[in-house]
């Protein structure tokens, strides 16, 4: 047999109509047969390849065809890239009587196909990306058809509805699960009642309220396909904005804080403290200052009292307003009034045109200062306790009240006690002055504070006047036991005194006024008495004796022997005391020396 374009005319029809592509080709590779199938998918017509040799058409077809011819095995699935195609051919030998006559080859294109494929890989990524995200949602998901029936959710949905599985609710209408009392209301009801997103409130059976949205998915004409809903937990979302705004407040109450403790540290920076006396008052002026009630400093002129109101302002919320400072007893008693209140236009002779604010409305939003309080007359006390009753202050002249916001620091060296009882003083504005009431000790009182403040004034008045002086330590012993009875201020304008007059670069013993040098041990605290400290004056009777017998027997340890102390011991209250060996026996050798 053999195969030519005559034996397989009647077959070429039927072929023709095939669709899949069909190429017959003989022992010697002549193609006999090209259906239209194999002309659509290689693009070739007729004329180019009937009659044509398959070596020329396709050699590594024709190839692989010679492989079918020797071998008779047939080739199943072979893919071959055809120009922009992709074709699966299978191929087979065709038997006659004389053996193999030739290669029959269907092949089929396979683009397409794998273009589906490629797109059905596609969806298929996309499909489990949507999975994992409904899956992981902290949101609950509801997804219903047309009918209101649920079609999936989603574990967060699952553990608000309090089921266990997904199979307990699918496949049910949300009506039912309303019905039945999991919800009060469904916002997948209401979406497909009123066709558009639906936002409401949810009450679960539990009593856990959601926050539900409701969005419809419609289909090419216009109608509801699906209902999407997204539940998030409201009790979860109360919780965590109460635990928010706590952290929020406790973090300002630490800022508050923290301000608070820098604004005294720095405001402390500002005094020299080394008593314990004065730290005591120094804390409780620091808590005063938080709060705004009335302030009466007591103290001996030259305590401080001024510099105290002036860091319980600062302290303050009023730190930001104005600190008037009115000094009491240096404003002539007909005019005090007029200073404290103000006036209006014409309110007396010599009054300004314009009329004048007084020191209470001066201090709107910040602190008053009256100092020497205890020098106000009667009649401008009374007025005093009108505005301390009801903040209001009326200038003279007029009858006009004005409402101010001042807190009032007092301050007095004066026995206010006694004034009340002789009638100096209204009891019922004591009362309201001193509220919070505050005594500062006198400097005799405190002798721990001296040696530092010596110190400070050094420093100050040596570079005012461009000195560098210093006190032995002999000079400094004796300061500490004078009773100091003008106080810090006594002690200032004593330093600057041996500041400006001291020839030399040391000031001595000598150096140190008359008054001061004639001070006896034991002197200081007899003309303190009626403020007893126990354990300053044992602490002063130590430094005198020490001091004497380390003078008078040339060494700490001789001194030791006499005073019937070991030597370390000794040494270890001298120290504490602030007496240096080296110092005090200089100090002593120049006093015998003169």
């Amino acid at each position: 047999m053999k195969l030519d374009f005559d034996s397989i005319a009647p077959l070429r029809q039927l072929l023709e109509s095939a669709h899949n592509g069909v190429v017959v080709v003989d022992r010697q590779g002549q193609i006999v047969v090209y259906n239209q199938a194999a002309r659509h998918i290689a693009g070739w017509q007729p004329e180019q390849v009937l009659g044509h040799n398959m070596a020329e058409i396709g050699p590594e077809a024709w190839r692989d065809m010679q492989i079918i011819l020797a071998s008779g095995r047939p080739q199943i699935g072979r893919k071959v890239v055809l120009g922009n195609s992709t074709i699966i051919a299978n191929r087979t030998a065709i038997k006659g009587g004389d053996g193999i006559v030739g290669v029959l080859s269907i092949f089929q294109d396979v683009s397409e196909y794998e273009s589906l494929v490629q797109e059905l890989a596609a969806y298929k990524e996309l499909s489990e990306q949507l999975d994992v995200i409904i899956e992981s949602s902290h949101d609950g998901l509801w997804i219903c058809d047309a009918e209101g029936k649920v079609v999936r959710v989603n574990p967060a949905s699952l553990r608000f509805a309090g089921v266990k599985s997904e199979e307990e609710v699918i496949g049910k209408r949300m009506q039912e699960l309303v019905d039945e009392g999991q919800f009060d209301r469904s916002a997948t009801l209401e979406v497909l009642k009123r066709g558009t997103s639906v936002s409401l409130v949810q009450t679960q059976y539990d009593g856990k309220q959601l926050m539900v949205t409701g969005n419809p998915v419609f289909d090419d004409q216009g109608r509801i396909r699906l209902v999407v809903v997204n539940a998030r937990d409201l009790t979860e979302l109360n919780r965590l904005q109460a635990e928010l705004e706590e952290s929020r407040l406790l973090t300002q109450q630490y800022r508050n804080e923290l301000s608070q403790i820098h604004l005294h540290q720095g405001l402390a920076s500002q005094v020299i403290i080394r008593s314990p006396a004065m730290k005591r008052a120094f804390d409780t002026a620091m808590r005063m200052a938080k709060v705004d009630s009335s302030v009466l400093l007591v103290g001996e002129s030259g305590v401080g009292k001024g510099l105290f109101a002036k860091l319980i302002h600062e302290a303050s919320p009023r730190r930001e307003g104005p600190l008037v400072r009115v000094d009491c007893g240096g404003i002539p008693a007909n005019l005090i009034e007029a200073e404290l209140f103000g006036y209006e236009r014409g309110a007396f002779t010599g009054a300004l045109e314009s009329g004048k604010p007084g020191y209470f409305e001066l201090a709107q939003g910040g602190t008053l200062l009256l100092d020497e309080v205890g020098e106000l007359p009667l009649s401008v006390q009374a007025k005093l306790l009108r505005f301390l009753e009801d903040n209001e202050v009326v200038r003279v002249g007029s009858t006009t009240p004005r409402r101010i916001d001042v807190r009032v620091i007092s301050a007095t060296n004066r026995d206010l006690d006694h004034m009340v009882q002789e009638r100096l003083f209204r009891q019922d504005l004591y009362f309201r002055l001193k509220v919070v009431p505050l005594r500062l000790p006198p400097l005799r009182e405190r002798v721990d504070d001296i040696p530092p403040l010596v110190h400070h004034f050094l420093n100050h008045f040596n570079a005012k006047c461009a000195a560098d002086k210093k006190l032995s330590p002999a000079a400094v012993d004796t300061l500490c036991r004078y009773p100091f009875p003008g106080n810090v201020r006594e002690l200032a304008n004593l330093v600057e005194q041996l500041v400006v007059l001291t020839p030399g670069e040391v000031v001595e013993l000598g150096d140190l006024p008359a008054s001061l040098r004639q001070v006896r041990p034991g002197q200081g605290l007899r003309q303190g008495a009626g403020h007893w400290n126990l354990r300053q004056a044992v602490r002063r009777l130590e430094q005198e004796f020490i001091l004497r017998a380390i003078q008078n027997f040339g060494s700490q340890r001789e001194a030791a022997k006499h005073l019937g102390l070991d030597h370390t011991t000794l040494s270890r209250k001298a120290k504490r005391l602030g007496l240096d060996n080296g110092a005090v026996l200089q100090h002593g050798a120049s006093k015998q020396h003169k």
